[in-house]
């Protein structure tokens, strides 16, 4: 009952502080730039948020019943970056013969805002995958493996995942949430897949950083 109502009071959050520069940006048209220097503070308060509410989960999930130790946890968080990497280029290759568009407009959208802000950034490579983490892996997957099972509430959880980001790349999406849960249940450490997440981000904005600092 606890973790229930913890639960729900993460996934309200949640969507406050995706929808808050949104509805800001519509509330006061002035704002302008402004906006994405007001979203890197609300992803980052908002991942120390998460955090603090999902330490107060009393009672831990079928997930999280003998986990791993942190030398490991660390040690999976940096395979699974290996494997993410590896798992995008062949679904990309896959998607380049059908003859669709691998270029990601979501991922653009964020490299082009982080060029001209470059601490929006840290809302990228920090605030964003510790709350998606938190929310589509301990969360939802966590929370709801008691119930569907395992392989039920990865899918479920994947495919939220992958239609929260809303970048037509629905396949991709959805192997990362699969790998991000399974790197999860591997070790029984959030902590893992969030490693994996956060490394797997700074991966793609690393290139784009060192080409300012140039």
């Amino acid at each position: 009952m606890v973790n229930r109502r913890q639960s729900i009071f993460i996934l309200i959050i949640y969507f406050i502080i995706y929808a808050l520069p949104s509805v800001l940006v519509t509330a006061f048209h002035q704002l302008g730039a402004q906006v994405f220097v007001i979203q890197t503070v609300d992803y980052l308060v908002g991942a120390i948020l998460l955090i603090w509410l999902a330490s107060r989960m009393r009672t831990k999930n079928v997930v999280e019943k003998q986990p791993s130790n942190w030398f490991m946890t660390f040690i999976w968080g940096l395979i699974g970056l290996v494997l993410v990497i590896i798992g995008q280029v062949i679904i990309l290759k896959m998607t380049a013969l059908l003859g669709q568009s691998t270029a990601s407009t979501n991922t653009t959208t964020l490299l082009t805002v982080g060029q001209q802000y470059p601490a929006f950034f840290l809302a990228i490579i920090v605030g964003a995958p510790i709350m998606e983490e938190i929310v589509f892996r301990k969360v939802i997957f966590g929370n709801l493996s008691a119930v569907t099972g395992q392989i039920g509430a990865a899918l479920i959880s994947s495919v939220l995942f992958s239609f929260a980001h809303a970048d037509g790349h629905f396949i991709l999406y959805a192997f990362i949430g699969l790998l991000f849960c399974w790197l999860y249940q591997h070790t029984g450490r959030i902590q893992t897949s969030m490693t994996a997440h956060i490394l797997m981000n700074a991966s793609v904005v690393l290139p784009t950083l060192l080409g300012l600092l140039h």
